[in-house]
Parts: C-alpha cells; sequence; structure tokens
C-alpha cells in the first residue's frame, strides 16, 4: 500500500509517510467504529440482535458461496498519487481505515463493523476499528520499511482466514440469538 501508493516523498521521508498513512487510517477507522457504535446504542437490544443476526447469515452464505468477500474492490484513486506528498498518504490511510472503501481480501473484515455495532458504544466500536486498521495498515508499513513483499500473500491464506470468518461469525450468532 504504501510503496504502490508513492508517499515515500512525503516530507522527503518514508517514515513520515507512513505516520501519516497510519494515523489517517487510524482516525477513519475510529470514526466508523464510533459512529456504529453509536448507531447500535441507538436501537433496542431485541433490534440491534436481530439485525446483527441478518448480518451475520449474509456473510456467513457469502463466504460459503463466493471465493472473495463483496468489495469495492479498487485501489489508491489515481487522482491521489498525483499529489506525491503527505495529502496522498493521508487519503490513502482513510479510505484503508474505513475498511469498506477499498479491496477487503478477507471475510473476516467483516467482524469488524458488526462488532462495533453489537458492541453498541461508540468507544469500544473506536477502538475495536481501529486496532483493525493498525492490523491492516501497520503491517503494510513495516513490511515496506523492510522492503519485503509478499506475492499473492491474500490468495495464499484466504482458505483459513474463511474457515475462521465461518467459526466467529457463528460464535457472534450464538451470542445474539438468545437476546433475540
Amino acid at each position: 500500500m504504501i510503496t504502490r501508493a508513492r508517499v515515500s516523498g512525503c516530507f522527503g521521508s518514508p517514515v513520515v509517510a507512513g505516520a501519516v498513512l497510519l494515523l489517517s487510517a487510524i482516525a477513519g477507522a475510529a470514526l466508523t467504529g464510533s459512529l456504529l457504535g453509536l448507531l447500535g446504542s441507538a436501537l433496542q437490544p431485541a433490534m440491534r440482535a436481530l439485525l446483527a443476526v441478518v448480518a451475520v447469515s449474509a456473510v456467513a452464505v457469502g463466504v460459503v458461496v463466493r471465493p472473495v468477500p463483496w468489495q469495492l474492490d479498487r485501489e489508491t484513486a489515481p487522482g491521489w498519487l498525483l499529489y506525491q506528498d503527505w495529502r496522498t498518504a493521508a487519503y490513502n490511510g482513510l479510505a484503508l481505515g474505513l475498511g469498506f472503501t477499498t479491496r477487503i481480501g478477507f471475510w473476516l473484515f467483516y467482524l469488524v463493523p458488526l462488532t462495533a455495532f453489537v458492541v453498541a458504544d461508540p468507544v469500544l466500536g473506536a477502538i475495536g476499528y481501529a486496532v483493525f486498521a493498525v492490523s491492516r495498515v501497520g503491517v503494510s508499513v513495516l513490511l515496506a520499511a523492510a522492503d519485503i513483499w509478499i506475492g499473492g500473500g491474500i490468495t495464499r491464506v484466504r482458505p483459513a482466514t474463511d474457515l475462521l470468518a465461518v467459526a466467529a461469525l457463528g460464535a457472534l450468532c450464538s451470542v445474539l440469538v438468545p437476546l433475540l
């Protein structure tokens, strides 16, 4: 992400570029998680559980019938690449932190917004989503800093993560159904 977005020229420092990318990803994620937590808190527990069970069921079916998750499936916006400064890193980080505005790669992602919604707490939703952003963007920043490229990484690990997604969705469903 960081190398593809050509943000190494950010103030002449790839460290600053990585920090801008990561911090904007955390900001976007925290905002999204807090909004989902707030939305969840606005609903009665039974209605929240019903909506979450429907979402969990849809994702579980998706895991079984689709090889890749529902996604926008897009890379960094080409217009952002023209900046070649901190804005490229900031916009790209924000998009990656939101999660759903770029390529997703794993069905497990859908547990992030579902959990933020189900906990019905803006602070917990923000924290959970921010952890997602750190894991998604932080690992990429570290790999770029170490000049490591893992070819076909998503394709190689997707079968294992799909099984984890089914197990996690089942666990989430077992907690939600009694609330109905």
